[in-house]
């Protein structure tokens, strides 16, 4: 079992091995340095379990959009699945924090991710009031695509939803034609809350798409942690 200083390590190793100091200009020893060596200090702190389960991880680190764009981690999680390079419909940069939902806007920790594995067949409005009720919170697209930076085998299980995020949907007219979304969208849409899911099976490629809050799959489930922790 690794300790969760060795945990810690392997995700800043990769992390560095994927290169994403480059879109900051910072060399790789400034990066580390500088946005994750002080998130050290919090593990012992504020963790106390060490067991990475098949749905259940101690601690993920994430870099959010914020330090370096969340298009540019997507290709460097698919280039190390060897994944075909598409041009997708659907950007990260669509989604914003659900009402409520307040992350840091530089690296932090999240505690105990629970995968998704555990709340599939359930809409992701269900599952929020669920995570509420124990204390938890949602994974934002930020958090959903920093799980499967680390830990991309959870994409072999089911389809990962993220309602701390939201689609930005009601951008509409030119907003929607600058954002590359359809040219005209139904009435309802507009009324409607679209959350981001990642998903590989049944496509066998990574894809980032959105889900209806209040559509249920056996084969999707919504992501959460216990603790948000930033230095």
């Amino acid at each position: 079992m690794d300790s969760l200083e060795e945990l810690f390590a392997k995700q800043v190793k990769t992390i560095m091995e994927r290169k994403l100091n480059l879109p900051t200009d910072l060399s790789e020893s400034e990066f580390v340095n500088r946005h994750l060596m002080p998130l050290k200090q919090l593990l012992t702190q504020n963790i106390k379990d060490t067991k990475v389960e098949k749905n259940r991880i101690p601690l993920l680190i994430v870099v959010p959009n914020s330090v370096v764009p969340l298009s540019y981690q997507l290709e460097r999680i698919r280039e190390s699945m060897d994944d075909m390079q598409l041009e997708h419909i659907i950007k990260p940069e669509w989604f914003e924090n659900a009402k409520g939902v307040a992350t840091p806007d530089k690296p932090y920790l999240l505690v105990d991710v629970e995968t998704g594995q555990n709340m599939k067949n359930t809409t992701p409005k269900k599952c929020v009031k669920t995570f509420i009720d124990e204390g938890r919170f949602a994974l934002t697209v930020d958090e959903g695509i920093a799980l499967i930076f680390h830990f991309p085998e959870v994409l072999e299980s089911h389809w990962i939803d993220l309602p701390g995020s939201v689609l930005i949907h009601k951008c509409v007219g030119e907003e929607v034609m600058k954002r590359g979304m359809l040219n005209s969208l139904p009435p309802a849409f507009a009324m409607a809350t679209f959350v981001p899911t990642l998903n590989y099976i049944f496509y066998n490629y990574l894809r980032l798409y959105y889900i209806y809050e209040v559509t249920e799959t056996p084969y999707s489930g919504s992501a959460s942690c216990a603790q948000r922790l930033s230095h």
